[in-house]
């Protein structure tokens, strides 16, 4: 079969955590990986990026835009991508295009209106939960699912939000949960680790960081030696300001001292650095998935997390994480506490962790996929 994989607005192969770059390109890059071993895969991104050329995977960047472009620099090159892409396809063979984020939905369904190719979607994220483009991405996004031969959905969360809030036929929905590359995230469960916290992915207003920073000061007058790693760069239009707004609070806070921002880091560094630390602090609010979970839960490192939704099928209370309603429940200092002074409770949690993690596998992923991809074309 010839997939054709459509990452518009970012480019899988290009850093995590610079501007747009995150869980959508580890989920594209993977999928790509584990479906070449039998298929002839094609990536096409705008975005500018090194032409990758082998045997069954093949990455064609038409460098319409450079990484720090933000989306509505990304959303003026839309017609040429599409222009191009219809050139791609008129000197390639493909059977099916699968198209990831919703502008590179609105690319799939000219596709399909002018070739008859079918394709399938899936969102990483939905309009509702973002500011960011507002009622016009609600909009394309349902014309996007109405147009879908297939829509992929993460999580129950996810399903239920296309059935609920979209009015997406349910014979459409097909789940397929991502998963972990086990060479790089292989199992760990250390005990010792340092009094460090972490909080990664992109930093913007709607991920939430700055609540994480007032969490962590009430926190440093019990345990002492914290400290507060931010993994990931400023993404979106208001990225830098809110990036800026964290800053000011860090020193209205006084915690210059213990708060780090790393910036970018490969999966393998990332790695590295989940190894020593004992909690992981997701602050957004609402996640169609939350990948990152997965990826701290194999390398032992329980989750605080306020998302009501999709991290509800990943955490299970008291046991490898913590989901609240928000970082002022009693019940989340209560959790840190015992998490980071009793040894024997942080071995029980990291083993349960661990456990839970090994569900999660690309292999898996791309097998679902494939079934997919059979069933419509």
């Amino acid at each position: 079969m010839n997939i054709l994989q459509i990452s518009y607005h970012t480019s899988p192969m290009n850093s995590l955590g610079v501007n747009d770059g995150g869980g959508l390109n580890v989920y594209v890059e993977a999928i790509s990986k584990e479906l070449a071993k039998d298929n002839t895969v094609h990536i096409i991104t705008g975005e500018e990026a090194k032409n990758i050329n082998k045997k069954n995977l093949k990455l064609n960047s038409f460098n319409l835009f450079s990484n720090q472009s933000n989306i509505y620099e990304k959303k003026d090159s839309l017609d040429e991508f599409i222009d191009k892409t219809f050139q791609y396809i008129e000197e390639h063979e493909i059977d099916v295009v699968h198209a990831h984020y919703w502008l590179s939905g609105l690319v799939a369904k000219e596709i399909q209106q002018k070739y008859k190719i079918p394709f399938i979607f899936t969102s990483h994220s939905l309009g509702v939960f973002v500011q960011e483009n507002g009622l016009e991405r609600i909009r394309a996004e349902k014309e996007i699912f109405n147009s879908a031969d297939k829509i992929t959905a993460s999580s129950k969360f996810e399903k239920d939000n296309l059935l609920n809030r979209y009015g997406v036929d349910k014979l459409k929905i097909h789940i397929t949960t991502p998963g972990l590359d086990k060479k790089i995230f292989k199992a760990y469960r250390g005990v010792k680790r340092n009094n460090t916290i972490l909080s990664v992915g992109r930093i913007q207003q709607q991920k939430g960081q700055l609540q994480t920073l007032d969490l962590f000061k009430s926190l440093q007058y019990r345990i002492k030696g914290l400290e507060l790693i931010f993994v990931g760069g400023p993404s979106g239009v208001d990225g830098d300001a809110y990036l800026n707004k964290m800053k000011n609070r860090i020193e209205e806070l006084k915690i210059e001292e213990e708060v780090q921002f790393l910036g970018s880091l490969s999966q393998k560094k990332l790695v590295k650095l989940m190894k020593k630390s004992k909690l992981l602090i997701h602050s957004a609010e609402s996640e169609t998935f939350g990948l990152v979970a997965i990826e701290a839960h194999r390398l032992g490192v329980p989750v605080l997390s306020t998302n009501q939704g999709s991290f509800k099928e990943i955490i299970s209370n008291n046991e490898n994480g913590l989901v609240a309603k928000s970082f002022d429940d009693v019940q989340v200092y209560d959790f840190i506490i015992k998490l980071f002074e009793d040894d024997e409770y942080r071995s029980q949690v990291i083993n349960n962790a661990v456990k839970n993690s090994l569900v999660f596998n690309w292999e898996i992923t791309a097998e679902n996929l494939r079934k997919a991809y059979k069933n419509i074309t």
